[in-house]
């Protein structure tokens, strides 16, 4: 029998989860965010985080998981850190002799990437997280207790962000989000054959070039509790 991930790397004592049988346990709250480039993936996943672990909150607490989801994977498998640099959402995978060397080891990129959403879907049933990108939304479909969100703005919008951030021209800034939004939607198409954008496949689409994150983490937090009453 598997035993829960523990979010620190190990394994929780299975003896310290809910024993009821599955048929009687109610899900366990999750939350999914997909985003557009600079939309606001980060910084909703942190307010989340701040409001959901605040004072009522629910004691098992309430973890953001990203690109470090990988890292959660490999320690897992007992797999090398090295490969978490193969297997980027945003970006098309450097290839070099390398790759060969560490790879030829161990199982495929594509069979890494089935364990990355293995490693999601556990982290969802054992619930309070929240898992940004990486199709976590398709990754986890079927599990009940989740809330998937999109995050959506104008590319000029996004553009001011990154530009201001990182001191780039606006059109250095429209380029690179448009690159990571391409990559973004390859890696969504190549491994669970569907579109990163289809609103249906997500319980909210927020337009954050409209919506300010305080409001979207709220009207996430309200349809959370709505579903799972359970969430906190």
């Amino acid at each position: 029998m598997n035993t829960p991930l523990d979010r620190t790397g190990g394994y929780f004592a299975s003896e310290l989860h809910d024993s009821r049988a599955p048929w009687i346990k109610p899900p366990s709250p999750f939350i999914t965010i997909s985003r557009e480039s600079c939309a606001g993936g980060s910084g909703l996943a942190q307010l989340l985080v701040q409001r959901l672990n605040g004072a009522g909150a629910s004691a098992a607490g309430w973890t953001i998981f990203g690109g470090n989801v990988i890292n959660q994977m490999l320690v897992a498998n007992h797999l090398p850190e090295q490969l978490a640099r193969f297997l980027p959402e945003d970006r098309v995978p450097e290839v070099s002799a390398t790759i060969g060397e560490i790879v030829g080891r161990h199982p495929s990129l594509w069979e890494l990437v089935q364990k990355a959403n293995e490693t999601m879907r556990q982290l969802a049933k054992d619930g309070h997280v929240i898992l940004v990108g990486r199709g976590a939304n398709f990754a986890t479909a079927g599990l009940g207790g989740g809330i998937h969100v999109r995050l959506v703005a104008l590319a000029d919008h996004r553009a001011r962000y990154y530009a201001e951030r990182f001191k780039v021209s606006a059109v250095d800034a429209l380029a690179h989000n448009a690159k990571c939004d391409a990559a973004r939607r390859r890696y969504v198409q190549a491994h669970f054959n569907a579109e990163v954008g289809n609103p249906p496949a997500y319980d909210l689409v927020i337009n954050t070039t409209h919506v300010p994150l305080p409001e979207a983490a709220d009207m996430v937090i309200t349809h959370l509790r709505a579903q799972t009453p359970v969430a906190a």
